[in-house]
């Protein structure tokens, strides 16, 4: 004879059992999504730093405001001819796949320049790629907390800088950098799959 105790026991040791497999199957996909990510990736996780700078548009920018998107963080100046606009092209053909929209990802560059760059030669070199992606500006102590924070080294007035591009996932979380050579595709590839995170 099966007790009201027993029946009680038995759905709560089911509901448990459930409980844990559904948190296995989600650790697992997390992990899943982790190892396909194609840029170089974070071992652990690492909360992305603040960044409070003032976009080209005269508006406060603060990272943690864009929670639910990610964002591409790189550093370089407006006057750069070579990696900056090299980099702004790659990520601007990624963002044209399929499923991707400028509503789900920020694209940001921190100045290197505080010297030269302008909310209007930012405006200028960000429009030319897409008018969504925002230009950083500061004071230069301002600028070199940022560059200290990411570990970016800018020397030679700015023109020589870290050419690397770090993605910051819905959370927040530091997941990868993306070097220059990075491919469009495995860009498009690793954002689609951040966005699919919960």
């Amino acid at each position: 004879m099966v007790t009201p105790e027993l029946a009680l026991s038995r759905k709560t040791l089911s509901f448990t059992l459930l409980s844990f497999a559904l948190l296995i199957s989600i650790v697992a996909t997390s992990c899943s999504l982790a190892s396909s990510l194609k840029g170089n990736v974070y071992s652990s996780t690492v909360s992305a730093a603040e960044i409070n700078l003032t976009d080209h548009t005269g508006q406060p920018f603060k990272l943690s405001s864009f929670r639910g998107k990610v964002v591409l963080v790189f550093f370089g100046f407006s006057n750069c001819f070579t990696e900056c606009p090299a980099t702004m092209a790659i990520i601007r053909q990624a963002l044209q796949t399929d499923g991707l929209t400028s509503q789900d990802v920020e694209v940001v560059m921190v100045s290197t320049d505080p010297d030269n760059d302008t909310p209007q030669s930012m405006k200028e070199f960000m429009g030319r790629f897409n008018p969504s992606f925002l230009g950083l500006l500061g004071t230069p102590d301002e600028l070199a907390k940022a560059w200290l924070d990411y570990g970016v080294a800018v020397l030679d007035g700015g023109e020589t800088h870290s050419s690397f591009t770090y993605v910051v996932d819905k959370r927040g979380d530091l997941r990868e950098t993306f070097s220059p050579d990075t491919s469009p595709d495995d860009i498009a590839a690793d954002l689609l799959l951040l966005l699919s995170e919960h």
